[in-house]
């Protein structure tokens, strides 16, 4: 059986060979290479085929005997086939993401203005699909062209915005290109990124209630037109949306919040346990970082203090991937705290009757009534979440 790779530079957290798994069986590697190693690579006939991804979807091209017509408009190539007779066929299946990636979230680009940040590889299929679609003025931003961060000014009426760059992607997440609130007439955003699930970007957007995506469902998408091609088959869309929610599954924290003692740590396990999953407590973190316990810190240290160790172990857990965290009653108060677990988590929020909770060894359950931390965080609750599990019923 012909075996099949991704061609790149630094390949360490890349989700192909999972969106492979899910369109066919066979073999699919990941091939980091330097420069001068890519000819006997592309060589090698075990390959029947390869994705290709930064830095060298323009390095390729040379090697390929043939380009497709998508390919050669686009001037990228990050997808080649192997055929019978040896031959390399260069395509490219981003074209076909993006404009899937479009279609699905509903952002419609006829007609309007578009502004892409970023003028690489990624920006040039972008750019060649947005014609395609008929969108009116496409207006490139980059660092050092004629329309750069300093003039963008200029275009605050774009219509929809793509972000090709890799600002805000892992693990320099919670970044953005632009302040979405300059843009009065934005009605669509597309980032690009797949790590973070939403980079600050999307999260910005889709709290001004813009139409907003980022670039997974386009990733999963190339994929089955790249797998289409590998195989010489047809695989129905449908199955672009069944992988995309595995694999999103895949990389999604779960994270639960809830008043303190309404059992995140117990069902958190669990949850991590049944999903094979590992699970992370928030308030374990900071004690283990302070050397203290949590009454300790409040007490030597301060409620201001523990907020902010508690921010910072909260980013570092949740700019990873596939994780079970519990949080802490109060992780609600502070804003900062929504981005950092909505850029990569599904949300849940355990309910349980305010006298059921526990609270020995918890300062502000102690000190506080539990019913004015409750009318305190409720809404918050509820705003932050995605889902409940009522945790009433007496456990076994």
């Amino acid at each position: 059986m012909k075996k099949y790779g991704l061609i790149g530079e630094k390949l360490g957290h890349s989700y192909s060979p999972q969106i492979h798994s899910k369109f066919g069986d066979y073999p699919y590697e990941l091939c980091e290479v330097r420069e001068d190693q890519l000819e006997a690579l592309l060589k090698d006939d075990t390959y029947g085929g390869f994705n290709v991804t930064m830095p060298y979807k323009k390095t390729v091209i040379p090697y390929c005997d043939e380009l497709s017509d998508i390919a050669k408009r686009i001037g990228s190539v990050n997808t080649i086939v192997r055929t019978e007779d040896g031959r390399l066929i260069g395509g490219n299946t981003d074209h076909y993401g993006f404009i899937y990636l479009l279609k699905a979230n509903g952002i419609e680009v006829e007609g309007r203005k578009c502004m892409v940040l970023g003028s690489g590889g990624a920006s040039m299929t972008v750019r060649t699909a947005l014609q395609d679609l008929g969108a009116g003025e496409i207006v490139v931003i980059s660092r050092s062209g004629e329309n750069n961060y300093e003039n963008i000014q200029k275009h605050f009426d774009s219509e929809v915005i793509v972000n090709t760059t890799p600002v805000g992607m892992y693990p320099n997440n919670g970044r953005a290109p632009i302040n979405i609130d300059d843009f009065y007439n934005c009605q669509g955003v597309v980032d690009l990124i797949y790590n973070p699930s939403k980079t600050k970007l999307v999260l910005d957007a889709m709290a001004k209630s813009i139409p907003a995506c980022s670039g997974l469902e386009m990733l999963v998408a190339q994929a089955k037109e790249a797998s289409e091609l590998f195989q010489g088959i047809e695989i129905e869309d449908e199955e672009i949306d069944a992988a995309y929610d595995e694999v999103r599954s895949e990389m999604l924290n779960t994270i639960l919040i809830g008043m303190p003692g309404a059992g995140k740590s117990l069902i958190g396990g669990e949850i991590a346990a049944r999903m094979g999953k590992k699970f992370v407590d928030i308030d374990d973190m900071v004690e283990e970082h302070e050397g203290m316990t949590i009454p300790e810190i409040f007490a030597q240290k301060g409620e201001a203090y523990f907020r902010r160790v508690e921010t910072e172990m909260l980013q570092k857990a949740c700019i990873q991937s596939g994780l079970v965290i519990g949080t802490g009653g109060g992780i609600v108060k502070k804003k900062i705290n929504y981005n950092i677990i909505k850029q990569n988590g599904v949300v849940i929020w355990v309910k349980r009757d305010l006298d059921k909770l526990e609270t020995a060894g918890r300062p502000l359950s102690m000190t506080i009534p539990v019913e004015k931390l409750w009318e305190e965080r409720k809404d918050a609750y509820a705003y932050w979440s995605d889902f409940y599990i009522n945790n009433n019923e007496e456990r076994e």
